[in-house]
């Protein structure tokens, strides 16, 4: 017996501890959470609730709990209304032992089509019943005796797509209901113990004390406290969190018109109440355990029923087997309802059209988009399937794809498709894929669907590197610029980011996303700038890029403000004006006239007249920071000794401020030549002369006898 104890913990820790927790604690926070609306349809006397099977304390309880239970999955349950039904409305309602089979005499007459509805009366055999997702009724049956229990949790749970922990927990070894393709079996869900038909007898005290081993000899641990297990009423307490994933995956997709999604009611997505996919490749696997931001959804505004999420067909001889990749897949389940003795009432019937909608997609951004998908078409009463596609929010639909009859010899074959979509780069759209119900025995499957197109190079930058601007202009405007392959559309995110001024104070802070629409290279953004007078000189932010390419690093802009309420001013100070090209060097001094608490800056430029930068001096164009506090800059400008040219020539020098608009006082200095250069064009000077001269007289002397010498 100890070693069964543990070997059961030993099983409980495969499948994770994470189930054993109430599903608060198995959940991130949500940051959001989404209110579900009950409307409850209670047995009584009479339309005026004389003698009602549950009273609204009961009510007020059975929400309470309900919400204990399911806390933290991003849903909240609260009272909207409740409405009473007599025998005279519906015969027999208010008896005991109100057979539950008989529920769908009524659903049309009494439910409240944009809330969640709780049958309660007293049902003969049962504590409650449940539709299942697919059959597009969002409603349980709960008895009235039950209703402030775990049954209303539990029922909800069946509606939401879960079925028992100990369903067919005895059809394969527990390391295969726990391994990677547990979904295939059991309860489908691999993070809850395995457990079978008989385990509850063990039961005691809300533990399993049971010795049962599956063929493997591994025991069996059932959870006897899961919403779903076979624990009693008192003792249920919480869902696994593959279990609340999954019930998320299908109030996301078939049931968002409970909380309003895309607006009040039955609203289906469209490219105005919805967001916009931009970001390609978009994956859709229909998989219960992935959750996506924009996922494909049921037409729940114009479906009789629902597509089915499975990881296998629940019909014979059609259908596909198992996914074509993860762990479920999209299938119309075409066959007669199974679960009502009401003659005449199916399932689904010929001409049956169900929708199942994508979300908007701007395909601009992708360049040759397409979608590829998946299908099965194994039946022999197998209907016809559509994809179309829309433009104007479903308004008017053009067909891009249409199979009909059976296209699949079995189920164990998925075919490929691929669709053109480049004829939609020019504006948003969607897709649907449609179905057409033929007979029972034509279950469609559908999975893998993807929208793909090639990728494009394409980057960012500023116009400028730098902007300076004075608080009183009240904005600065930036500049931005595409460059690349330009025929997509692309999103930027530009922020703003603190050096010295502050966010608030010296600026409004920026963070938003510019789009480039298709073949657009220029955009402008202005910040705000405030006129800030408690601080003195100037001061910084930097402008940065994020593009919706990660990889990519962009350089930021600094924008320097300037504090115009200060009064201070450059000045350019010079010993004299003139300088010889033989001194080298001129010292042109700057002076600012006040100093401030913060850096400012100025620019020197030199600019040429006659004299010429580079031949008589080296130009300049320099950026001088005066830091906090400095009220002078020296700075030397060389002066070139040119031989090639005589004569005075002159050059400019000027100031430019980082005060845009601002003018000052330029300098110009004139370059004086001292040298004695010998005169062109063959004039001589007298000291040629004089050399000439010399020359001559050297010359007749070397000319001259030697008297010494003999021949």
């Amino acid at each position: 017996m100890y070693k069964t104890k543990l070997k059961q913990i030993e099983i409980i820790s495969r499948i994770g501890v994470a189930a054993l927790f109430c599903v608060s604690s198995l959940l991130v926070n949500a940051e959001e959470v989404n209110n579900i609306d009950l409307h409850f349809i209670v047995a009584a006397s009479d339309s005026s609730g004389t003698n009602a099977q549950v009273d609204k304390a009961k009510i007020d309880e059975s929400i309470q709990k309900l919400n204990a239970i399911y806390g933290g999955s991003g849903y909240s349950y609260r009272y909207k209304s409740t409405v009473f039904v007599s025998n005279n409305e519906m015969p027999g309602y208010n008896d005991e032992d109100y057979d539950p089979d008989n529920r769908m005499l009524f659903v049309e007459p009494y439910f409240d089509r944009e809330a969640f509805n709780i049958m309660v009366a007293d049902f003969e055999r049962v504590n409650g019943r449940a539709f299942w997702p697919y059959h597009g009724i969002d409603s349980v049956l709960v008895d009235s005796e039950d209703l402030d229990k775990t049954t209303l949790a539990h029922e909800i749970g069946h509606n939401f797509s879960l079925i028992h922990t100990y369903s067919d927990g005895d059809e394969e070894p527990i390391s295969v209901q726990i391994g990677s393709k547990g979904y295939l079996y059991g309860d489908q869900i691999i993070d809850t113990p395995p457990s079978h038909d008989g385990l509850e007898d063990d039961i005691e005290d809300c533990i399993y004390s049971g010795t049962a081993v599956d063929e493997e000899g591994t025991p069996f641990a059932p959870d006897a406290k899961n919403i779903m297990g076979q624990g009693d009423n008192t003792c249920r307490t919480h869902f696994s969190a593959q279990q609340v994933d999954r019930m998320q995956y299908v109030l996301q997709r078939d049931k968002y018109h409970l909380y309003n999604k895309y607006g009040k009611g039955r609203v289906i997505p469209t490219c105005e109440n919805s967001s916009v996919v931009i970001d390609f490749p978009h994956f859709d696997g229909f998989n219960f355990n992935e959750k996506l931001q924009h996922p494909w959804v049921q037409d729940v505004q114009n479906n009789p029923f629902f597509f089915r999420t499975s990881p296998d067909s629940n019909s014979s001889s059609t259908g596909a087997d198992e996914p074509y990749e993860g762990h479920s897949y999209l299938q119309v389940d075409s066959s007669k309802r199974d679960d009502t003795d009401i003659d005449g009432l199916v399932f689904a019937k010929k001409g049956d059209r169900l929708n199942y909608v994508s979300p908007c997609y701007d395909l601009s951004y992708s360049k040759n988009p397409k979608l590829e998908f998946y299908f099965n078409k194994h039946g022999v009463d197998m209907g016809t399937s559509l994809i179309e596609a829309t433009i104007d929010n479903g308004n008017t639909w053009t067909e891009l794809w249409r199979k009909e009859g059976e296209q699949h010899p079995d189920g164990d074959v998925w075919y490929k498709e691929s669709v053109d979509l480049v004829n939609y780069r020019s504006s948003p759209m969607q897709l649907r894929l449609v179905h057409i119900i033929e007979g029972e025995k034509g279950d469609a499957s559908f999975d893998a669907f993807l929208i793909n197109g090639e990728s494009v190079s394409y980057t960012y930058d500023f116009a400028a590197s730098d902007v300076t601007v004075l608080e009183n202009e009240g904005k600065v405007t930036i500049q931005l610029v595409r460059k690349g392959e330009l025929d997509v559309s692309s999103t930027l995110r530009v922020v703003t980011e603190d050096v010295d001024a502050k966010a608030g104070s010296d600026y409004d802070e920026l963070d938003t996303t510019i789009i480039f629409t298709k073949d657009e290279s220029e955009k402008e953004i202005d910040i705000s700038i405030f006129d800030n007078d408690v601080v003195d000189g100037a001061r910084a932010f930097k402008v940065k890029l994020e593009s919706d390419n990660l990889a990519d690093d962009y350089a930021d802009l600094l924008v320097t403000i300037d504090n115009e309420d200060i009064a201070y001013t450059y000045n350019l100070q010079l010993d004299s004006t003139q300088v010889s090209e033989a001194a080298k060097s001129i010292a042109v001094t700057i002076e600012k006239s006040v100093a401030t608490d913060m850096s400012t800056h100025v620019y020197l430029k030199t600019e040429d007249d006659t004299a010429k930068s580079g031949f008589d001096y080296n130009g300049v164009e320099q950026l001088i920071t005066f830091e906090a506090g400095e009220t002078k800059k020296v700075i030397d400008i060389g002066i070139i000794d040119n031989l090639e040219v005589d004569g005075s020539r002159k050059f400019k020098v000027t100031l430019e401020s980082d005060f845009l608009h601002q003018d000052y006082e330029d300098a110009v200095i004139t370059i004086t030549n001292e040298d004695k250069d010998p005169p062109s064009n063959g004039a001589f000077s007298v000291w040629g002369l004089l050399m000439l001269l010399v020359l001559a007289i050297t010359v007749r002397r070397t000319s001259r006898p030697n008297s010494s010498y003999t021949d």
